[in-house]
């Protein structure tokens, strides 16, 4: 834009609060000094929120991504409830944001499961037993501010990119392993599970069916029903947080099946969350002992390999940092009907208080 144009919009800006200005000392040069700007970090804040069965963890956080709040707590509602938990969450947070003076402009849900971004739905989550779930109608069209709905790998992912200006790497594999803890229909206790969020050149990569990310050991098979995502029994892998060496034969299996996909992606790093973050020590051992032959094995030297940045609030603080970005690149490729991302909508938000 030219000065002419920016002239024109910095009062309004400065009218509806998204900018301050803030004072420069003189420069000894004489004529009208410079006016500096900078984004108003109070002007709305995001809310960032995982929800699995037992309970729920959220991120409140300004709009330069600093944490404003971190809650935790179980959920005290009926099972397999999702659509009436999630709204009494976020009408709980929404008296959190309150508190603090500043109103709620946006928020995204995380959960396990595939996520439709364009439709802003749920296509399928096993732990919430859900199928082809309108997340916008059943509960983003309940509130005045945009919601959006993400898998939790990919939230993760998201938190790996924001700033925008200071993240570390703009292609990159994040592995997140969780524990599972399925519904009460299924006593099945499969030890843990992986989700991906693949990132390249800056862009979440979702896939044509929205299943990227979606590992499946190169060791399975599909046999006697096998859901696992590994060729290791289920009643083996159940052992598996009192059980180094079952734990050691899982994280070898994985960075096998790992090395076909690092091997075509070709990402700057592999970031290792969830609950093998504090394993890392055994990943390393993995990926130097003399008998990993693979390819991670061979060529791991060429890759970052850390844990998240964003520590025991990846998923959360994940979440908030995806709408951040989503609001300030305007990029509506991931969801150009239903996300309602703009800053009109925004301005329209906060005016109530300005």
């Amino acid at each position: 834009m030219d000065r002419s144009t920016v002239t024109t919009i910095i009062p309004e800006l400065l009218k509806v609060g998204i900018l301050q200005e803030f004072e420069q000392k003189p420069s000894g040069k004489g004529g009208r000094p410079p006016s500096p700007l900078k984004i108003n970090p109070d002007f709305g804040y995001t809310l960032g929120i995982s929800i699995h069965l037992k309970g729920y963890q959220a991120n409140l956080l300004d709009l330069n991504g600093n944490l404003i709040e971190s809650l935790r707590e179980d959920l005290p509602f009926v099972y397999n409830e999702f659509t009436q938990n999630t709204i009494t969450i976020i009408n709980r947070l929404i008296k959190t944001s309150e508190k603090h003076g500043h109103p709620l402009i946006g928020a995204v849900v995380s959960i396990s499961g595939t996520i439709n971004p364009k439709l802003n739905s749920i296509e399928h989550s096993f732990v919430f037993e859900l199928e082809h779930y309108d997340f916008q109608k059943e509960i983003a069209d309940n509130f005045p501010f945009p919601i959006l709905i993400e898998n939790d790998a990919n939230a993760c992912a998201w938190g790996e990119l924001f700033p925008q200006n200071d993240h570390l790497h703009s292609s990159f594999l994040y592995l997140l392993a969780r524990t599972n803890v399925y519904n009460t229909n299924n006593k099945s206790d499969t030890g843990m599970a992986i989700g991906i969020g693949v990132v390249a050149d800056g862009n979440m990569i979702y896939g044509a069916h929205n299943r990227a990310g979606e590992l499946r050991s190169a060791l399975w098979e599909e046999s006697n029903g096998n859901k696992n995502q590994v060729s290791i029994p289920v009643s083996k892998l159940s052992q598996i947080h009192s059980n180094e060496t079952i734990l050691k034969e899982y994280i070898n299996e994985i960075l096998i099946s790992l090395g076909p996909v690092v091997s075509v992606i070709d990402p700057e790093a592999i970031i290792i969350g969830g609950d093998l973050k504090d394993k890392l020590p055994i990943v390393f051992d993995q990926l130097n002992s003399p008998e990993n032959k693979g390819f991670l094995g061979v060529e791991h030297s060429r890759y970052t390999i850390s844990g998240p940045r964003k520590g025991n609030n990846e998923i959360c603080a994940g979440a908030a940092c995806m709408f951040l970005i989503r609001l300030f690149k305007q990029d509506f490729e991931y969801g150009p009907t239903t996300s309602k991302i703009s800053w009109n909508s925004i301005f329209r938000i906060t005016q109530g208080r300005i």
